[in-house]
C-alpha cells in the first residue's frame, strides 16, 4: 500500500483557487457597491443640507446689521454662491470610501498592483485635499473703532484708532481680488475676503476710521 504524499491534480487545484478567487472577488464588488450607495445618500445628504443652508443664509440676510458691534462669520456664502464647506465634506467622503476600497484590495491581496496603487495615491489625495478644503470659522466684528477677528482658536485685535496700526486695502469692494491686510508684528499680515465679511459695509465701517482707505 503507497504511503507517499497523495498527489494532487493541477487541474483541479487550479479550479479551486479560481472558484476561491470568484468568490472574493464577487464579495469585493458587493461590498464597494455598498460603499458607491452609502456615497450617493452621503452626496444628497449634502445637496440637503446646502440647500438648508442657502435658505437659512438668505432669510438671515434680511436682520443681519452691520453697525459697530455687528459679527459676520464665515458661514455666509462665497462670491458663487457656493458653500465653501461643502467641497471638504465631499472630498472627506470621498477619501473614506477609497480608502474601504484600498482595504479590500489589500485584503485580496492585489495591494501591489497598478490598481492598488492607484487605489492608494486617491485615498492619500483625496484626503490631503479634504484637510486643505476644510474652513475654519472666522468671526469678524468692529467696535468703537477696534477690530475683533476670531478664527477658531485664534483670536486678534486691531485699534484702528491707532495711526501705527497697518491696514491696507486692495481693490474695492466687488472686485474679486478685494482684500484688507492688517499688519502684525513679526507676522504675515491677516487677510480679510469678501467669504468672511461684506465687503461694502466692512470698507464703510473701516473708512469711519481711516477715511484714506
Amino acid at each position: 500500500m503507497a504511503t507517499g504524499p497523495l498527489e494532487i491534480d493541477p487541474a483541479v487545484a487550479l479550479r479551486t483557487e479560481r472558484d476561491a478567487l470568484v468568490r472574493r472577488c464577487a464579495a469585493a464588488e458587493a461590498q464597494v457597491a455598498d460603499l458607491t450607495a452609502d456615497l450617493a445618500e452621503a452626496h444628497a445628504r449634502l445637496a440637503a443640507y446646502q440647500a438648508a443652508q442657502e435658505a437659512q443664509d438668505a432669510a438671515d440676510s434680511g436682520s443681519l446689521s452691520f453697525f459697530d458691534g455687528s459679527t459676520t462669520s464665515v458661514d455666509r456664502l462665497t462670491g458663487d454662491g457656493s458653500d465653501p464647506r461643502v467641497l471638504s465634506m465631499v472630498l472627506g467622503s470621498t477619501a473614506v470610501v477609497a480608502g474601504m476600497v484600498t482595504l479590500l484590495t489589500l485584503l485580496n491581496g492585489k495591494l501591489a498592483s497598478p490598481f492598488g496603487l492607484i487605489m492608494i495615491a486617491l485615498t492619500i489625495g483625496l484626503a490631503w485635499g479634504a484637510a486643505n478644503a476644510r474652513v475654519v470659522p472666522v468671526e469678524i466684528s468692529v467696535v468703537r473703532g477696534m477690530v475683533y477677528i476670531q478664527q477658531g482658536e485664534s483670536s486678534y485685535r486691531f485699534d484702528l484708532r491707532k495711526p501705527e496700526t497697518a491696514v491696507d486695502l486692495v481693490g474695492r469692494p466687488g472686485d474679486a481680488n478685494w482684500t484688507v491686510h492688517f499688519g502684525r508684528r513679526g507676522l504675515d499680515p491677516f487677510v480679510v475676503d469678501a467669504s468672511m465679511v461684506d465687503a461694502v459695509e466692512f470698507t464703510r465701517q473701516l473708512r469711519e476710521h481711516r477715511p484714506d482707505l
